[in-house]
């Protein structure tokens, strides 16, 4: 029903002598009464466009089978150091894999084991989530394996790059053999001009592919991958033999080189059962949109047809209740979704974008309410009204409902850490920059940091319409 509300605006002079200086008064219309429709599409191609890597295997009742594991290009160190450091004083070669407290789904105590190949020809392009690496490596010689849970703690050493301040993470640490340090060192001598270009590099060394070769019942997701290097030295002082360890990082997975999760996903039947009666659904990673068709025709003319005064456009916004899916694994609604018209949303998702509250919008979940709010949607109508002259066309009213990873430029999110695309390289590579504030979006990706599942209840999602009239005082 649309509900009218009457606001008094009067005003007095400093006599005290009552006497109206706004010529009008203003009522403002507030009308809910519009309905919004929608469906569960397919979302399982999604473009290598993410810094999370995941790995791991997990199954889950009204979630299904994942099996996610990922390549990598490698950014090579500029220079490598082979003044103060010589061939024979390499000890040692490892993989690390970093992922922050709590960046896991499923069992932090189930044994898993990894295995690191390296690629044997450069990656395809493009390149997607469905993305099959049969072909790219050799499995019968792998780089190393390690076995590993998601317990282990460490504390980063390099506390005053990262704003002085010391955080922890998960650490998987795969020995490789020194060989590959060796080998690289020697390449650097011969032609180090090939580690100033990532694309000439790759040439090289044209990647990682890493998988899990052992375990089920948790999904990792991994923010900082590289090869790190330790060198021994001796010297002698005053007839004491001093040994230092020095560690360097050769290799870095960077938002500057092609990354892709490689992802197969078997829809629990729940899940299906509930697709095929009517629910809306959407899945991470790589599964379910929600293509919702919002009445914008019928809002305008609504707002258009008040003709007995003169109207204003006050906003629009759109609250849709969501309902927990429970399971096993403790797999939680996405965390942001992405509003945006359906003919627009592979390009968007596809190129460094993020929502302007005109043509797109994004909505974080909230837990305590259970839903998704899109607060602010004036825009989009207005801009209709001016270029269209408030003709909506099929197009207009067709929207995409995707599940998306927010980047912020310092750190605000349920798990602790949001990552910027500011990278410090130092002695142990690349790292995230992370501060306690929160800040605006500087740039949205498809979802992939972690596995969810949502039922949006679309039947009782409330669109709301405000705008004001105003008349002439009599």
């Amino acid at each position: 029903m649309a509900a009218i509300t009457l606001l008094a605006i009067q005003s007095c002079t400093e006599s005290g002598i009552g006497t109206s200086l706004v010529p009008t008064r203003t009522e403002v219309v507030s009308d809910s009464s519009f309905k919004i429709s929608g469906r569960t599409v397919d979302n399982s191609t999604l473009p290598a466009r993410t810094l999370t890597q995941l790995l791991g295997n997990i199954n889950a009742d009204n979630y299904g089978t994942l099996s996610a594991d990922f390549v990598s290009q490698m950014m090579p160190a500029w220079p490598i150091d082979t003044s103060y450091i010589s061939e024979n004083e390499i000890d040692s070669c490892f993989f690390m894999m970093r992922l922050p407290i709590g960046g896991y789904t499923g069992d932090s105590v189930t044994p898993m084991r990894a295995t690191v190949y390296r690629l044997t020809k450069p990656l395809p392009r493009p390149v997607n989530s469905m993305f099959d690496p049969a072909g790219y490596y050799d499995s019968a010689n792998p780089l190393g394996t390690a076995s590993y849970t998601a317990t282990a703690l460490q504390s980063d050493s390099l506390a005053e790059v990262l704003d002085g301040d010391d955080y922890q993470y998960r650490e998987i640490k795969v020995n490789v053999d020194r060989s590959l340090a060796v080998d690289m060192f020697r390449k650097f001598k011969q032609d180090p001009e090939i580690f100033r270009d990532p694309a000439t590099f790759e040439e090289y060394f044209p990647g990682i592919y890493v998988t899990t070769s052992f375990g089920n019942g948790r999904v990792v997701n991994i923010y900082d991958t590289e090869f790190v290097v330790y060198c021994r030295r001796i010297i002698h002082e005053s007839d004491i033999d001093t040994t230092y360890t020095i560690n360097r990082s050769y290799l870095a997975s960077t938002e500057e080189v092609l990354s892709n999760n490689n992802l197969r996903l078997e829809i629990s039947d729940n899940v299906k059962t509930m697709i095929a009666n009517g629910d809306a659904i959407i899945q991470t990673p790589a599964a379910y949109d929600v293509e919702l068709t919002l009445p914008v025709q019928e809002i305008l003319d609504r707002y258009r047809n008040d003709n007995d005064a003169q109207t204003v456009f006050n906003s629009v916004s759109l609250e849709i209740p969501a309902v927990e899916l429970v399971n096993s694994r403790n797999i939680a609604p996405p965390e942001y979704l992405l509003l945006i018209p359906a003919n627009r949303k592979d390009k968007f998702l596809s190129e460094t974008n993020v929502p302007d509250d005109v043509t797109s919008f994004y909505a974080q979940y909230d837990a305590t309410n259970d839903c998704y709010t899109f607060s602010e949607m004036r825009q989009y109508f207005l801009k209709l009204l001016e270029e269209k002259d408030g003709i909506a066309d099929p197009e207009d009213c067709l929207f995409s409902l995707t599940p998306i990873d927010v980047l912020f430029d310092e750190s605000s999110s349920s798990t602790g850490y949001n990552y910027s695309t500011y990278y410090y390289y130092a002695l142990y590579g690349y790292y995230p920059s992370m501060s306690s504030s929160s800040s605006t979006p500087i740039e949205v990706r498809p979802a992939m940091e972690r596995p969810s599942i949502v039922k949006l209840d679309l039947e009782n999602a409330n669109l709301k319409l405000y705008y004001s009239r105003l008349f002439e005082n009599n």
